[in-house]
């Protein structure tokens, strides 16, 4: 769920940077790697420490969801050796789709030209050394964020800052691994009328084809299949935890993951997600899925953009939800209920104000509390949502609460529901032997903790370099060992009982308990007591 202006300013800064990469850089002189189904060479960067880099960039890891594909699972990628060599040139980013809250006039946004059905790519970044001794890395696997309907493998930032963390002796390095996977309407339509003849839920099928990619080619990169993290931030890290508890408690496709602001709001109801298949359909002008299958691809981007441009304040009208298979219940009840992969080590995260972006502005009387609490849970019972406005959250103001204005309440009931909670939860899941950590760096808005992950150098949205140095890190450590723990850094303990997390702020890095996790509130939401159909 990344910010408008953010993601506006990123992509276009790393769009330009993947060009020079894949252009002028390239030569008959740089490793070429055979996937089999095809073959690719690698282009050249040089990150802020002076280090080299091999990018192999717009690497197919699926066929193309188009005709038939759409809206169905995703499929292997497609012989494509006669193309030739393929120097990352051509690659697309999935269909992108606003709200009207973070537009305003959606005419204005019509789209980028690399926006594209065909999208399924994935680019590989590996450090010099580590392809030329052909050495058996650690592995980190990117999922963007993004709202689950914006984003693209190298939105974020570029890689190689957090990667030079890994250049040294007790690590060796770390090879990196962004993807694509479809985003809006094309990957987020869910319900029981849509699941008639399509799959719900087919951008974690997306994410799930690429995590197996990696495990059956990343070994030609210098990487080791057995030690991949699953990192992501956003809709990238509640895309992960839908993949931790995948099925039930599947066993995932990687042995580590880090979840930064795991995002998604936890909607039980069919109804809403075949409300939201009804939009979309209406807005392509047609009745059924299979006559939407058949249609040109200008008019499904711009039905999917019209229908998540109606979502209210703060929502996308497109996500994850439910679908009795891979998405078998909520990950939250799910993780309470130990439906979920117990054999992974996990480092979760939360900034310190996630749902000020996304609290309506609006929202200044204590009425405003029970109005939008309505408005994402249609099913809650009159009792409960008394409960929620009376008793876990109290209309009180005085100081006694961790909130003293209507707009406050509300900000922190939403970031409980959809950000906070859930590293709660995973904590508790796993035995409180995870790693956590609040980024507290004001005002700690909602993705406020990505360009220090992806550091690469000064920029204004880094106050403080140095806290930027020791999160990559920590990261790098922990993508190592299991432990972000690492010599030169303050010692970082682990969520324990009494939910500790180190606390990044721009004046220090301590280890304090977490005040936003702890007591009733994230308990009750894990339970789902607002209502469900499945």
């Amino acid at each position: 769920m990344a910010g408008l202006g953010r993601f506006a300013l990123i992509l276009g800064g790393l769009l330009s940077v993947v060009a020079a990469q894949n252009g002028a850089l390239t030569n008959d002189s740089l490793p070429v790697v055979d996937l089999g189904y095809a073959i690719h060479q690698a282009s050249i960067s040089i990150s802020n420490q002076s280090n080299t880099y091999y990018n192999f960039s717009n690497i197919r890891y699926a066929a193309p969801p188009l005709g038939n594909l759409r809206f169905n699972a995703t499929l292997p990628p497609l012989d494509n050796r006669t193309a030739g060599i393929q120097d990352g040139s051509y690659g697309n980013i999935c269909p992108q789709a606003f709200a009207s809250w973070q537009i305003g006039d959606l005419s204005l946004n019509p789209g980028a030209s690399n926006e594209n059905e065909d999208c399924l790519f994935l680019d590989v970044v590996v450090p010099e050394n580590v392809y030329a001794q052909n050495k058996a890395v650690p592995v980190i696997v990117w999922i963007h964020g993004g709202g689950y309907t914006l984003g693209s493998k190298y939105a974020a930032g570029n890689p190689t800052g957090l990667l030079d963390q890994s250049l040294d002796a007790a690590s060796g390095g770390q090879i990196w691994v962004g993807i694509n996977y479809r985003l809006g309407a094309f990957g987020w339509l869910n319900g029981e009328t849509f699941s008639k003849s399509g799959t719900p839920n087919v951008g974690l099928y997306d994410q799930r084809m690429a995590l197996e990619w990696v495990q059956k080619n990343i070994h030609l990169f210098g990487g080791d299949a057995s030690r991949v993290t699953a990192m992501g931030e956003s809709a990238g890290g509640g895309s992960i935890l839908h993949q931790v508890t995948a099925y039930g408690g599947r066993k995932a496709p990687f042995n580590q993951a880090i979840m930064q602001s795991p995002a998604f709001i936890p909607n039980p109801l069919k109804s809403q997600s075949d409300s939201a298949f009804r939009k979309f359909l209406t807005a392509a002008n047609v009745s059924t899925l299979e006559e939407a299958r058949m249609l040109d691809t200008s008019v499904l981007q711009l039905a999917s953009k019209i229908a998540q441009g109606k979502a209210f304040y703060g929502t996308f009208t497109f996500g994850p939800m439910p679908d009795g298979d891979f998405v078998p219940d909520l990950p939250g009840k799910l993780l309470l209920d130990g439906k979920f992969d117990q054999n992974l080590t996990i480092l979760a995260a939360h900034n310190s104000n996630e749902a000020g972006h996304y609290t309506p502005p609006t929202a200044t009387y204590s009425d405003n509390f029970t109005t939008y609490i309505q408005l994402y849970f249609p099913a809650i019972s009159p009792e409960t949502l008394t409960y929620l406005a009376e008793t876990l959250y109290p209309p009180i103001f005085d100081g006694s609460q961790p909130y003293t204005t209507p707009f406050d309440r509300l900000n922190l009931a939403i970031s409980h529901f959809t950000f906070v909670c859930s590293t709660s939860w995973l904590g508790h899941a796993f035995n409180c032997a995870i790693y956590n950590y609040l980024f507290s760096v004001a005002p700690g808005n909602h993705t406020q903790d990505v360009p220090y992950t992806f550091f690469n150098g000064a920029i204004a949205s880094v106050k403080n370099d140095t806290v930027a140095v020791m999160m990559q890190r920590y990261l790098a450590g922990f993508v190592e060992n299991g432990d972000p723990n690492r010599e030169g850094v303050p010692d970082w303990g682990t969520f324990g009982g009494d939910s500790r997390v180190m606390n990044f702020n721009q004046t220090f890095v301590d280890i304090e308990v977490d005040e936003q996790a702890v007591g009733e509130r994230c308990g009750w939401w894990q339970k789902a007591l607002y209502g469900d159909d499945f």
